[in-house]
């Protein structure tokens, strides 16, 4: 795992680590068949960073600038570590999804968001795959044929997952 330091990032609120998160290989690539896992793997990375209130939009950022010495506005830097810890985090999240899934992601600009489109999407996948098994397995009949043939047959529809 690459890390990088940015200095005294406790103040911040962003990682009580002092790391910043840049890169970490996760071994599956999401796409329709590996949600379960794939979020699996992307959740412990978060926790093992303390970075998952960045990902649920829980942590809000800082005011773009602060008033320095004399009033006058200059850039908070816990501004910029927010920025740059947040763009890591999503850039990172975006590189372990599938790149025939990338085009629902358009526009996707903070970690929370990328989170929250991945949640939507996989639960209208999953809604929808709901509602196709249960209408192939409603559409069944057991008609003149054997117990062990319907069984068989429940079996090969569940198996398709609709």
């Amino acid at each position: 795992m690459d890390e990088q330091d940015f200095g005294d990032s406790s103040s911040n609120g962003v990682s009580k680590t002092g790391k910043m998160f840049t890169n970490k290989k996760v071994n599956v690539v999401l796409d329709e068949t590996n949600f379960l896992l794939w979020k699996q793997q992307i959740i412990l990375t978060i926790w093992s960073h303390r970075l998952e209130r960045l990902l649920t939009g829980e942590l809000k950022a800082p005011p773009e600038t602060v008033r320095g010495e004399g009033g006058s506005q200059v850039t908070n830097d816990s501004y910029e570590v927010f920025v740059a810890q947040d763009s890591a985090l999503a850039s990172w999240l975006l590189s372990t999804i599938s790149s025939h899934l990338l085009p629902q992601f358009v526009g996707a600009e903070t970690v929370a968001v990328v989170w929250e489109t991945v949640l939507k999407f996989f639960a209208n996948l999953s809604t929808t795959s709901f509602m196709t098994l249960h209408c192939k397995l409603r559409s069944l009949k057991k008609g003149d044929g054997s117990m062990r043939s319907y069984i068989t047959q429940v079996k090969e529809v569940c198996a398709t997952k609709g």
